[in-house]
This record gives C-alpha cells, sequence and structure tokens, in this order.
C-alpha cells in the first residue's frame, strides 16, 4: 500500500491567525447583540440605552433588526476563518467579500453612532457611547488585520 500523496495544508502561524480572526468576529457579534451602544441623559433624568437586545425587546419594528443583521453578517467571516483554520480551502473572493462585509458593519456603526451623538447633542442631552461599540469596533478591527495577515500567510507558496 503506497501512503498518502502530501497534502497543501496551511501552516500552525496560519491557523492560529485565523483562530484569532474567528475568536474576534465572534467577540464583536457578542459585543454588537448584548453590549450597549449607545445610552443618552434628557433633562428630566430619563436614560434611554440603546441596545440590540432591548431593541428587539421593546419595539421589534425599530434598530433591533438592522443591529441583529449585522451582527449576523459578521458570522461569515467567523465561519470562512474557522474552516481556513481546520485547512479547508476558500477561494480568495470569498475572503474578500467577508473583510468587505466585516468594514461594512464597522462603517455602518460608526456612522450611525457619529448620527445619534449628533442628534443628542443637539436635543440637548446628554450622550455616552456604551461598551458594545467599543468592543464590537475593536474586535472588527482585529478581525480586520487578522484577516489581512491570514490571506498574505495563504499566499505564502505561492508569492515569488
Amino acid at each position: 500500500m503506497a501512503p498518502m500523496p502530501h497534502v497543501d495544508a496551511p501552516s500552525l502561524t496560519t491557523r492560529l491567525v485565523f483562530i484569532g480572526a474567528f475568536l474576534s468576529s465572534l467577540t464583536a457579534t457578542a459585543f454588537l447583540l448584548v453590549g450597549n451602544m449607545f445610552s443618552s441623559t434628557d433633562g428630566d433624568g430619563n436614560v434611554a440605552v440603546i441596545s440590540v437586545v432591548e431593541l428587539l425587546a421593546q419595539d421589534s419594528l425599530r434598530g433591533g433588526w438592522v443591529g441583529l443583521i449585522l451582527a449576523l453578517v459578521l458570522l461569515f467571516p467567523a465561519y470562512l476563518a474557522l474552516m481556513s483554520a481546520v485547512g479547508m480551502w476558500q477561494r480568495r473572493e470569498r475572503f474578500q467579500m467577508a473583510g468587505l462585509s466585516a468594514t461594512a458593519v464597522l462603517m455602518i456603526l460608526f456612522i450611525s453612532i457619529w448620527r445619534w451623538s449628533r442628534e443628542e447633542a443637539s436635543a440637548g442631552n446628554n450622550w455616552e457611547i456604551g461598551v458594545g461599540t467599543y468592543g464590537a469596533g475593536i474586535s472588527i478591527i482585529a478581525l480586520l488585520l487578522l484577516w489581512r495577515a491570514g490571506m498574505w500567510l495563504l499566499e505564502d507558496p505561492y508569492r515569488d
């Protein structure tokens, strides 16, 4: 019986980078779902806290669904990262699409926070950015950095 031919598999470093990207994506999803994104206090002392879970629980027709979709979009890079970490090769276009989707979520998050803060400031309310925004932003940035590093490492055998 002949030995099995050598199967080209990613290196340990590449696997660890993609495991880090997987964990970053899951962390960003968790922060988006359960973290407080924004809070506002009006002149009467009423506090409004914006988080995806609370928006879905209070009024399901408003922004909670948008936040839920954004959180679910981040599961696409998590899936690709996990599959790449275990050695399943993916097409470059799928990697690029996943990176663009994570970038889009980050941009939507930052633009939304900027809009909310301007609206609250113009209404004369005190506002504060929540831990969910910071956690999701940092996790998505870490995901994008690890993502690019992983793509670069996967191209290693094909570089000149």
